[in-house]
This record gives structure tokens, sequence and C-alpha cells, in this order.
């Protein structure tokens, strides 16, 4: 381990091109492992990659304080507001998400049993992330 540290500074010493090259292909690998784990698990919570993005987007909202409306969530996701409503009713139709009057807005929230689903999912994509850091 001295051999890496470089005598005057103390630090580790610069990696070579090839070893810099290495590395980085070796993270790439685990963070592109890592993504597709994370695209199992929402897929198999929440089928379609769509869903899965405004379920993300609904319940990030929700931990901000920050409800979302249709015509928010369809401008946050560059999507169409009709393609919003179509799928926003798949999701309140399967019990993820609720519509909450507020004002002249009808805001969206995740259901109970997304919250707690999404709670489920984070640990599981956290001991993902273990595993893959550690190599195992």
């Amino acid at each position: 381990m001295a051999d890496d540290l470089d005598p005057t500074t103390g630090r580790p010493k610069p990696l070579t091109a090839g070893e810099e090259a290495a590395v980085r292909k070796v993270v790439q690998q685990q963070i592109i492992e890592c993504l597709n784990r994370f695209y199992a698990i929402e897929s198999g919570m929440w089928g379609r990659p769509i869903n899965a993005l405004i379920l993300r987007t609904i319940i990030q909202g929700h931990l901000q304080d920050r409800l979302y409306d249709m015509s928010a969530l369809a401008e946050s996701l560059d999507l169409p507001l009709t393609t919003i409503h179509r799928k926003v009713q798949d999701l309140v139709e399967g019990g993820y998400v609720v519509r909450t009057k507020f004002g002249k807005s009808v805001h969206l929230a995740p259901t109970e049993q997304t919250r707690v689903a999404m709670d489920e999912s984070f640990e599981e994509m956290i001991c993902t992330i273990q595993r893959l850091y550690r190599g195992i």
C-alpha cells in the first residue's frame, strides 16, 4: 500500500491511462448492473417504465411537500397531458395513486400501499448497491 502513495505528498499516486480506463469500465458495468436491477424491481412492482417514472415523480413531490396536478406532472416529465391523464387513471384504478381536490386543482399523491412498496423497494435497492459496492 505504501507503494501506492506519492512520497512527497503522501497522497495516492495518479493512475496510469490504462488503470484509469480499467477502473472506469468496472464502475460503468456496476452502475449499469445497478440500474438494471432497479428497473427489474420497479417493473415487478408497477409494470411499464412510464408508470414507474410517474410514480417516482409523484412520490418525490409528496416527500418534498410539493404535490403535482396533472398539468405540472406533464410539464415536469415532458409528456403529453393526454398521456398523463391516461396513465394516472390506470395508476388510480390499480390503487397506486389517489386524487385529492384542492381548490380548483386535483393533486396526486401515492397511496399508503404505494409508499410501503416503495420503502420496501428502497431497502432492496440499498442492498443491491451494497452488494455491487462490495463486489458480491
